[in-house]
């Protein structure tokens, strides 16, 4: 703490009128919170208001006489209705990482307002178990959902552990990573079963009366546990996520892939889901391909670390870099946040005198609290700079993204204070950033909320177009129905024609960069993998052996112990990842839609593709088809955009290909591999990985890119059939109904509709 006689002179700050004194948010802040608050009102009004219109309708066309001439285009418009109610909203996806100790679970529940969620303190936390939290919407419980990893890796893991207990040290090549790798194997098994006696068998402890409290664990179902308060919930899940070592027993983690919190809809962010994503510890297979899945589903990423480690610890980063595939474009993360926590710590932090300059108050006890908030906020923005600059030297993350302002944000938060009464602390909540934090999200969640309410009025503004349009009696209009009806088919001849173009230039640009990927891998993969991942030229194999040992057994990966991913795989494919990089960037740009090339963006030539043209717009704008066009235009809005989500997801199958190729390709010398033991195993298994590789090269890396390439050519035939198949279908459906269908008078429900459409911008 610095000394209270340092110089005050000048004024830099005045704490004194810096609401120091103030314990509640900032104006400003408050202000921000009202705004973003109010616009989530208004939508949510705006939705039921359609909604209401909506079932209006409906109830209009039941009771409306039904006859041949009207039956079938009224069977329509309710199928087309009831769409609007399923359509499911997609949330975004916050995954969180940081390790044990740092304040995640505190940082967590604060932010959702649920002080006894997940717990924290003295129990360790086991670092293996994915869990996410969510809205519930279906009831006012606390609920969870916990997903259990195959019995028969289980069965796996224990019969590994007791074959190292009993082996013990002999033969074996390396004693440091042995040990971490039995204790790790000990401490699950132990977890679950308590003490093991030296004897015991794989039969006795697979015996079902073991896992008597989770039978859902033996049928591979998954266990849901329901309460009326979080602390009851956490309290039930407790054996499920931690465990303590001074019980061991009935802990059932090892055998957890997640679990999956969802709490009352009203204390939550409802379209957010925050992923705690285990940064360090053990994966098996199935939790890595599960972490895998969260990865590719985070729209953002939170990195949490303590406020004293932010600017000098290495691991977060590595850890990060070491996943970059999988959120970037193997996934859809567009931004980063680096989160300090424990800012109210300050025991061992020093200032110095000319780093502080205010208007210091007179009374000695009112001075202390100054100067200890001052050490906090100027100690936040060193951390803030330092934490800035090591992300700028992040070269893996950099070449990734376009990394902005708005890519890579920084908070200095403490969770403790922002619980605390208002006269417990000297920083107010706003100092905590807990606020800003909570902004954050309820940014994403807005956002959310707006697309999915825009998309709901858009339809149905649409669909009530249609109906309007049905109902009119003008016979003039059916040979301008005809005309218009030929134009759009054009348009949409010649729009697909633009559209296959630009697919061909893509993919040939795709196949040239891929080519040259497969080149390099060829001449350069084995002395990559060799120097990155299967070392064949250290003399000293101690503290490596067990780590090939588990990759082999791990179908090329493993997690060490401090969260460093080695993946043979992924060193195998870094050639090919090089050269498609950039062309993934221009193709599928994780920052937008139609930012940076639009011309070589899928998703920025979709946004162009209009099959009504302003000729259409001029000639037909102000007639009685013009709702007919409207009808059009709303299903093509909204055919693009699912069509834009399931291109996201294919992206992701498109990227990762190559990764999985090259696997399917190792995956014949994994299991032989890591059966081998004894003296000079170590040697053997090296050999084993080498000449493969080098017997593969010719084909391996060729069928990864054949293999790339296919899928991208389905994606390409995906969309263009998509939209030749279903707006020939809406425009065909919207032009060739008769004029004057007998229907119920819809024409109050389109004016509101309208007025809803119009506030919205849709």
């Amino acid at each position: 703490m610095a000394s209270a006689k340092m110089n005050t002179k000048g004024v830099k700050r005045n704490l004194e009128n810096e609401a120091c004194t103030s314990y509640g948010p900032t104006v400003e802040g408050n202000k921000r919170l009202y705004i973003c608050a109010a616009d989530r009102r208004t939508d949510q009004r705006s939705l039921d208001k359609a909604k209401l219109v909506m079932s209006q309708v409906i109830r209009k066309l039941h009771s409306f006489p039904h006859s041949n001439v009207n039956e079938e285009f009224i069977q329509y418009i309710k199928s087309m209705i009831s769409k609007l109610d399923a359509t499911s909203k997609k949330k975004t996806t916050v995954g969180v990482f940081g390790k044990s100790g740092v304040g995640k679970s505190s940082l967590i529940n604060t932010i959702l307002g649920e002080k006894d969620l997940l717990p924290s303190g003295t129990i360790t936390a086991c670092t293996s178990v994915i869990i996410q939290v969510e809205s519930n919407t279906t009831d006012s419980n606390y609920t969870a959902e916990i997903d259990f990893i195959p019995k028969e890796e289980w069965e796996e893991e224990v019969k590994k552990t007791l074959e190292a207990l009993s082996q013990g040290k002999e033969n074996d090549e390396d004693e440091d990573e042995d040990e971490y790798t039995l204790s790790t194997g000990q401490e699950k098994v132990e977890a679950v079963y308590g003490g093991i006696t030296p004897n015991a068998t794989l039969e006795q402890l697979m015996d079902e009366q073991n896992f008597a409290a989770i039978p859902e664990f033996l049928v591979s179902s998954k266990k849901t546990v329901s309460c009326t308060t979080a602390a009851a919930l956490s309290k039930e899940i407790n054996h499920f996520t931690r465990s303590d070592d001074t019980s061991p027993g009935q802990y059932f983690w090892p055998l957890v892939n997640t679990v999956t919190i969802k709490i009352p809809s009203g204390n939550s962010f409802d379209n957010i889901a925050l992923i705690d994503l285990p940064g360090t510890g053990d994966l098996n297979k199935s939790r890595n391909e599960m972490w895998k899945k969260c990865l590719s589903r985070c729209s953002t990423v939170w990195i949490v670390n303590e406020i004293n480690r932010a600017a000098t610890d290495k691991e977060p980063w590595k850890i990060l870099t070491s996943c970059i595939k999988d959120i970037g474009h193997g996934g859809e993360c567009n931004s980063i946040t680096f989160i300090c926590t424990k800012t109210d710590d300050i025991m061992n932090y020093k200032l110095k005198d000319e780093d502080l300059d205010f208007t210091a108050s007179q009374d000695p006890v009112e001075y202390g609290k100054q100067l200890e908030r001052a050490c906090i906020l100027q100690r936040n923005e060193e951390a803030k700079k330092k934490v800035r600059t090591m992300f700028s030297k992040q070269t893996e993350i950099q070449n990734h993204f376009t990394c902005d302002e708005e890519f890579f944000k920084v908070f200095t938060v403490t969770s403790k204070v922002y619980q605390q009464k208002k006269d417990e602390h000297i920083l107010n909540q706003e100092d905590t950033e807990i606020p800003r934090l909570r902004r954050l999200l309820e940014k994403l969640d807005n956002s959310c909320q707006k697309t999915s309410v825009k998309d709901y009025i858009q339809g149905a503004h649409g669909i009530l177009s249609l109906i309007q349009g049905a109902n009119s009696n003008a016979s003039e209009t059916l040979e301008v129905k005809h005309d218009v009806l030929r134009a759009l088919k054009q348009n949409l001849v010649e729009e697909l024609d633009y559209l296959k173009a630009f697919f061909i230039r893509q993919s040939d640009h795709l196949e040239l960069c891929l080519s040259e990927g497969v080149t390099e891998s060829e001449n350069l993969s084995l002395e990559t993998a060799d120097k990155n991942v299967i070392k064949t030229k250290i003399k000293d194999a101690r503290g490596y052996h067990r780590t090939l040992k588990a990759l082999c057994e791990n179908n090329g990966f493993r997690r060490t112990k401090n969260g460093l991913m080695i993946d043979l795989n992924a060193s195998l494919a870094t050639h090919m990842y090089k050269y498609v990089d950039g062309q993934f960037q221009n193709m599928f740009p994780l920052d937008g839609p139609v930012t940076g090339k639009p011309d070589k963006s899928i998703r920025g030539v979709l946004h162009r593709f209009n099959i009504i043209n302003s000729d259409i717009t001029e000639l037909y704008g102000e007639s009685p088809v013009s709702l007919n066009l409207t009808f059009i235009k709303t299903q093509q809005n909204r055919l693009i955009s699912r069509i834009e989500d399931n291109i996201f997801q294919r992206k992701k199958r498109i990227y990762t290909s190559l990764y999985e190729s090259i696997l399917c390709t190792m995956q014949q010398v994994y299991p032989e591999a890591a059966k081998v033991c004894g003296r000079n195993s170590f040697t053997a298994k090296q050999k084993l990985l080498i000449d493969l590789i080098e017997k593969s090269k010719p084909d391996m890396f060729t069928r990864a890119k054949t293999t790339m390439l296919e899928l991208f050519e389905n994606l390409t035939e995906y969309i263009e059939k998509t939209l030749r198949k279903k707006l020939d279908g809406i425009v065909t459906r919207a032009l060739t109904i008769k004029d004057g269908v007998p229907l119920p008078d819809i024409n109050q429900e389109l004016k509101e509709m309208e007025s809803l459409a119009s506030s919205l911008g849709v």
